[in-house]
């Protein structure tokens, strides 16, 4: 393992297979046994979210690139996974860890155990710049993660209070048991060739950056912004996914445009790619 500096002048480790994390021994010692267990190689693994230079570094890092994501409480080892369309990784940061207007249940643990004893990490990197024909895919592969990970803070149910349910510990339990040999192998084998070298991911980053964008104006967004209800997205099991102040929030969430989540408000189902059902908050 060896120390190096960043443009940031914040300690870097780098390990053999040169996976970069900014951290404290400690930090890093809990992180690593973390995904010593659960037979991962994450991509980049970023603690400290409570200095300034680390919200740089993630910004520069992580722009224009796309792909898998986990939230990680690293005092009850409780996280939450997510994806990240083209340019999102950033944002998605930022709304759960820095303005808390993402998952309720990250928010709260936010508060309770304060930033700096979470971590953002890139599980794995979507190798396409993301547009509605290869969404899917992206979806898929996120919701191989959840099945395969159980995230405490994807599952627990959040009932129409800020405050979400908490599991008993016997429930933990059966959880982390759950977690058999034969899953850890196989999300160890998904992971095991999606290393991509340095040159790889530039790459990845600037053909992500030079994408077309939709041109949305700033003020039409915050018209829309300024229109919308709020919208409740459940799982198909009635499991509530997340809630958002506008159209605009929900399609950023959920990797689609905005014209499909108005599409998906006026149908009859209200359900969107088969997976979630998105309606008004009552």
């Amino acid at each position: 393992m060896n120390i190096a500096q960043n443009d940031y002048n914040t300690k870097t480790t780098t390990t053999l297979n040169n996976k970069r994390y900014f951290s404290t021994y400690r930090n890093s010692d809990i992180v690593n046994n973390f995904f010593k267990y659960k037979n991962i190689n994450p991509v980049f693994i970023y603690n400290n979210l409570n200095e300034d230079s680390v919200r740089k570094i993630i910004a520069k890092e992580t722009k224009g690139l796309s792909g898998i994501y986990m939230i990680l409480n690293k005092e009850t080892i409780s996280y939450y996974i997510g994806s990240a369309s083209t340019g999102k990784f950033n944002s998605r940061f930022t709304n759960h860890l820095i303005y808390l207007t993402g998952s309720k249940i990250v928010k709260n643990s936010v508060k309770k155990y304060g930033l700096h004893n979470f971590s953002f990490i890139v599980l794995e990197l979507f190798p396409e710049i993301v547009n509605q024909e290869n969404n899917k895919k992206l979806l898929d592969l996120e919701d191989f993660y959840i099945k395969s990970l159980l995230p405490d803070y994807n599952i627990l149910t959040e009932a129409g209070s800020s405050f979400g349910y908490k599991h008993t510990e016997v429930t933990r339990i059966k959880m982390k048991t759950n977690y058999s040999e034969a899953r850890r192998n196989k999300i160890g084998g998904l992971n095991k060739n999606k290393t991509f070298s340095t040159e790889t991911i530039e790459a990845m980053r600037e053909s992500g950056l030079n994408r077309k964008e939709l041109n949305y104006t700033e003020q039409g967004i915050l018209n829309m912004k300024k229109n919308s209800k709020s919208i409740i997205v459940k799982e198909l099991n009635n499991t509530v996914y997340g809630e958002f102040n506008s159209i605009v929030d929900t399609a950023e969430a959920l990797n689609c445009s905005t014209k499909t989540i108005q599409r998906t408000l006026k149908s009859p189902s209200k359900l969107l790619k088969g997976r979630w059902i998105v309606d008004y908050s009552k």
